[in-house]
């Protein structure tokens, strides 16, 4: 995180870190929050300008040299290339994103050109998948087989994941196409979500919702546009309200009344 107050210098040289990341067309600049959103002193640094050292850097090489570096190698049947990010026809729901949005930072932070690689297949799939009225990603379902999730092709949850994946990327990169991509995704989301609340395919996005919310908040905080704010508040009216269950408490009283990633990510 960086302060407001932080000086010039100390400025400057974290922008010249995060200039120097693989596959940047530009300098990411950390977004404050914009009025109306309550104000904040503090932003993210771009992803990779901080590096790691010591224990930390043998825990993520760990991860580079295991399942996460090399996952499309041991698990093909699913993150392979019959995935259906990548147009194929084969897994269509989380477990692709939920990879990729490890990959990419990881591949990012450790300046590993090879991950980056990996993680931009993923990302160039989901950027060309973008149609005019702005669905992105996979939207066709297909028959049971097993081992494979390939129903609920249009679920707003993984895209919710996919939607983060893009946000890590134009930090990295500043690759324009995204700005773009999340403009018209989103105002397809707040066209549909009357007809196709967010509980509409399964209950997960319901309970999630607040991983929607704040990469909308961000792309408003760089473009402004009105609109967003106006989604947020529609995500946000359809999402679980963990702020009134944490308060009244009478859910957590109860045995496995909460999956622990709800609970988790409700927190956001």
């Amino acid at each position: 995180m960086i302060s407001r107050s932080v000086t010039t210098a100390a400025l400057s040289l974290a922008l010249s870190l995060a200039s120097l990341q693989m596959g940047a067309q530009g300098t990411y600049e950390p977004v404050f929050n914009r009025a109306p959103l309550e104000q904040n002193d503090f932003a993210a640094l771009p992803l990779g300008s901080i590096k790691p050292r010591g224990w930390l850097l043998d825990q993520l090489e760990r991860m580079r040299d295991g399942m996460t570096g090399h996952l499309d190698e041991w698990y093909p049947q699913v993150v392979g290339e019959r995935n259906a990010w990548l147009g194929g026809d084969g897994d269509t729901w989380e477990r692709g994103p939920y990879w990729v949005d490890g990959l990419l930072p990881l591949g990012y932070i450790l300046g590993d050109e090879t991950l980056v690689n990996k993680a931009l297949k993923w990302t160039e799939a989901m950027i060309d998948s973008s149609t005019p009225e702005g669905y992105f990603g996979n939207n066709t379902d297909r028959g049971t087989e097993p081992g494979l999730q390939r129903g609920n092709s249009r679920d707003w949850w993984p895209k919710m994941v996919a939607i983060k994946i893009l946000q890590q990327y134009y930090q990295a990169s500043c690759d324009e196409r995204v700005i773009d991509v999340l403009t018209r995704y989103f105002r397809y989301q707040l066209a549909h979500l009357d007809e196709t609340p967010l509980g509409h395919w399964s209950f997960w996005a319901e309970w999630r919702g607040g991983d929607n919310i704040s990469v909308v908040h961000w792309l408003y905080n760089i473009t402004g546009e009105s609109f967003l704010l106006e989604l947020a508040a529609m995500l946000h009216s359809q999402t679980v309200p963990m702020t009134r269950m944490m308060t009244e408490g009478e859910i957590f009283r109860r045995q496995n009344s909460v999956h622990t990633v709800n609970l988790a990510q409700g927190f956001k």
